[in-house]
């Protein structure tokens, strides 16, 4: 399994999304979509268990490799990967569960998922080795969705 075969999206987890939107949009020409809150977010982690993030989201409108800006409230299983590395690798995945298992297989370790082993971990899962860099999987079944989204402008 080539876990980076698919790599959609470099992202970001930001302070502040308006401020680092109009930054990097200035110094690049960059095209932002609407900014999308999650709010809540059901998240689970292996420490907690079942919990809540508070996300907003926007991505870059031009691809293949689309920059991602998250602003992640603090205190939220999000502060995990903040304290590893404010940046992560999104990859496809055609199954997320078997990508964290291929993935834990070779000494990685689940930092945040969408839910729980038992449910497979849902459409996607953060996961790190040695430090970083951190890796989403992201489930294939999204990409419809992502694709309407990055049609949309801010």
């Amino acid at each position: 399994m080539d876990i980076l075969s698919d790599i959609f999206h470099h992202g970001l987890i930001v302070d502040d999304i308006a401020a680092a939107m109009a930054q990097i949009g200035v110094a690049s020409g960059t095209e932002w979509s609407e900014v999308r809150a999650f709010d809540p977010l059901p998240v689970w982690t292996p420490e907690a268990g079942r919990g809540e993030a508070r996300l907003k989201v926007a991505y870059a409108r031009s691809g293949p490799l689309r920059l991602e800006l998250v602003e992640a409230m603090p205190g939220t299983p999000y502060d995990s990967l903040r304290a590893i590395d404010r940046s992560h690798i999104g990859v496809w995945v055609d199954n997320v569960g078997d990508g964290v298992e291929h993935l834990c297989a070779q000494g990685w370790r689940l930092l945040v998922a969408g839910a729980s082993p038992r449910h497979r971990h849902g459409s996607m899962a953060y996961l790190v080795r040695d430090g970083g860099p951190v890796i989403e999987l992201v489930g294939r079944e999204l990409r419809p969705m992502m694709e309407a989204w990055w049609a949309t402008r801010f």
